[in-house]
């Protein structure tokens, strides 16, 4: 039963709906510097703060039953009016002299970007189960986190974790929404532990896009101080998102705004930066991890804002990169991102070069001669990947182990067993991982067994998020196959190695080519070109696959999707026939190129690519979209780049230029 009210206090419940007075469920508190602690209570107490916010729950033989019964169940609201913000998170980053940098600009340019409320959207919904077995609970969740979900239901549950099995079924996708412990997955094991019998609850699609984590919902107010030449001296910015009714566990509710905050600018060669980033609530689904977190507004608000200064200064958007990113890596940027590696520059060169961006640039003209609204977008980015303890702990962030472990375990019959703390949530991380036992050892594959998914057989870790898998996933994969390796693979041969990663971070390159539609402003992306560096390529296929389907998703973030609250803090796109998605016709070939440089950090020198797409295309699409637009002199900021924003903003441009009436 979901409340139906954005903010109103309970009263009576009748029917056959047990509450949170029934289970007496321990809230899950985040708690850290900087923090205002607001737990997501797994059954509400004494108001609802969101439409789709769980009030009770009940059971059947099967699901028409108890949605029957769900129906039955009478709640007295008293609505109530919306609460102000309430401000949960707050920080500032960034060094250098910014009053010195912007009283020696040629240029000062002030823009406000704003990253639409968006869903994570798994083509398969959130499912759990639980039911007692020999004394203890047992709960399969498609879930990312196995060791985070058992803590989390211990802490819930008054339990110990070591009475809680949790296991893991094939997930057909994550994305990061999969990465929390849900209110239903409490009460599903709740429920199981008060009837002494099996419980399944799976979700449907409306309550996937009413009450699952939502992400993004974020502005970006930027003010950039230029020099004539082009250099971009110091950026200014707040960092404002809409967090919704709830802290999230185990991340918090500064997941967005200290990620967005540490990301902006963050490839580009400052000699000044300030970024204040702050997380409000709001009468809205909370927001959790979803792929690229905050990196994606970070890194849309700064491309847009790159090509903004380049239109100023009538320079080539690609040229004013180049004469603006990091050339001396390994380095600790303004915001306190240690980067490791990589060639910046080349990155570019690469990227103008399979591109063909001079031919390009002569058809874009060619073509707008015509009378077509075409666009080329360019963005540059890094982002960070396999965060660790250590990095947690300094952000404040708890609740999340960070580290990861592996197994190694050589069977009477020779076989290798390979136990890892990940999940595979369709990225392909089980058969990565069999392959780099096969070439670090050189036995068939035949003889490799990679187990994921289960507490009690698992090590302990972290789990599936932040493309941690190529970082700490791997290097304690390979530290137990060569520690193995050295005791001959006999038999019985039993290595756990633990890893606390060191964040690295992936770079990369990304050309969009987008044409509009003149008439309905439909964009379509026509051509898409990434130039990836995730250190060393330890699977090419499975990275190539990460980069397509990072872009697919970030073609439909910037273009299609955007979760749609009334006034009345009703959800107005609960639905998939409105909230709209790319389908295969609105993805091109993603044309590839990798440049390797390997990161000092790690044992592989792999660095993790599972958000690069997304992120890339953020900003890519929606510069390519924007130029397409501009010689109507339509100028865009708020995502989605639809059709009906396109329109208004040519509207508004020519509003803007009419001579005025009498």
């Amino acid at each position: 039963m979901r409340s139906h009210f954005a903010h109103a206090a309970l009263g009576a419940v009748r029917g056959a709906g047990l509450t949170a007075a029934d289970l007496d469920l321990i809230e899950l508190t985040v708690e850290g510097p900087d923090l205002t602690p607001r737990p997501w209570p797994a059954l509400a107490r004494d108001r609802v703060r969101f439409v789709g916010e769980l009030v009770a729950a009940v059971w059947a033989e099967d699901r028409y039953r108890a949605e029957d019964l769900a129906g039955r169940v009478e709640v007295d609201y008293d609505p109530l009016e919306p609460e102000p913000p309430q401000a949960l998170f707050e920080r500032e980053f960034g060094g250098g002299d910014l009053a010195a940098a912007f009283s020696r600009a040629d240029l000062v340019l002030e823009r406000s970007y704003r990253a639409a409320r968006q869903a994570p959207l798994p083509l398969e919904a959130r499912a759990v189960e639980a039911y007692l077995a020999d004394g203890r609970l047992t709960v399969w969740s498609s879930t990312q986190v196995p060791h985070v979900l058992r803590q989390g239901l211990a802490r819930a549950l008054r339990m110990e974790p070591e009475a809680i099995h949790v296991r893991v079924p094939a997930i057909g996708g994550g994305f990061g929404l999969k990465a929390h412990v849900f209110p239903e997955e409490v009460v599903v094991a709740a429920l199981a532990l008060r009837l002494g019998r099996r419980v399944r609850w799976i979700e449907d699609r409306r309550e996937n896009l009413l009450a699952a984590v939502h992400a993004h919902d974020n502005e970006v107010r930027m003010r950039a101080a230029v020099s004539g030449e082009g250099r971009i001296l110091a950026v200014e910015a707040d960092v404002l998102c809409d967090v919704g009714a709830y802290s999230v566990y185990p991340f918090s509710a500064s997941l967005e705004p200290a990620t967005a905050g540490s990301a902006i600018f963050a490839p580009y060669a400052l000699e000044a930066l300030r970024v204040r980033a702050s997380a409000r609530s709001s009468h809205r689904c909370p927001v959790g991890a979803y792929r690229g977190v905050g990196t994606n507004t970070a890194v849309y608000a700064t491309e847009r804002m790159v090509d903004a200064i380049a239109a100023e200064l009538r320079l080539d958007p690609l040229e004013l990169r180049r004469r603006n990113v990091l050339t001396d890596l390994p380095r600790e940027t303004l915001s306190g991102r240690a980067l490791d590696s990589g060639d910046y520059p080349l990155l570019l060169d690469r990227l103008e070069a399979r591109a063909g961006y001079g031919e390009l640039l002569r058809w874009r003209a060619e073509r707008r001669d015509q009378g077509a609204l075409v666009g080329v977008g360019v963005a540059f980015f890094n982002e960070h990947s396999g965060t660790g303890a250590t990095e947690y702990r300094e952000r404040g962030v708890t609740e999340v182990p960070g580290f990861d472990s592996c197994r190694v375990r050589v069977a009477e019959d020779g076989r290798l067993e390979v136990f890892t703390s990940s999940v595979d949530i369709g990225q392909g991380h089980l058969e990565t991982c069999r392959r780099l036992v096969v070439r670090e050892l050189g036995v068939p594959a035949s003889r490799v067994e990679v187990i994921a998914g289960d507490s009690d057989a698992c090590p302990s870790g972290t789990g599936a998020f932040v493309s941690r898998g190529a970082v700490g996933v791997l290097e304690a994969l390979v530290k137990a196959l060569r520690e193995a390796a050295a005791r001959d693979l006999e038999p019985g041969t039993d290595v756990t190695v633990e890893v606390d990663p060191e964040q690295v971070f992936p770079a990369g390159a990304h050309l969009a080519v987008v044409e509009v539609d003149p008439v309905s402003f439909v964009p379509r992306v026509l051509r898409y070109v990434a130039v990836e560096d995730c250190g060393t390529l330890v699977d090419a296929d499975a990275v190539a696959g990460q980069v397509r389907g990072g872009v697919a998703m970030g073609i439909g973030k910037v273009l299609l999707e955007e979760a749609v609250y009334g006034e009345d803090g009703q959800l107005r796109s609960a639905t998939l026939l409105d909230y709209l998605v790319p389908v295969a016709p609105d993805v091109p070939e993603v044309e590839m190129e990798h440049l390797e440089s390997p990161s000092p950090k790690t044992l592989l020198g792999s660095k993790g690519v599972g958000e690069a797409g997304t992120i890339g295309a953020f900003g890519a699409v929606a510069n390519a979209v924007a130029d397409a637009v501009a010689p109507l002199g339509a100028e865009l900021s708020r995502l989605p780049y639809s059709p009906d924003r396109l329109f208004q903003a040519v509207e508004a441009a020519r509003e803007k230029k009419a001579p005025p009436r009498g």
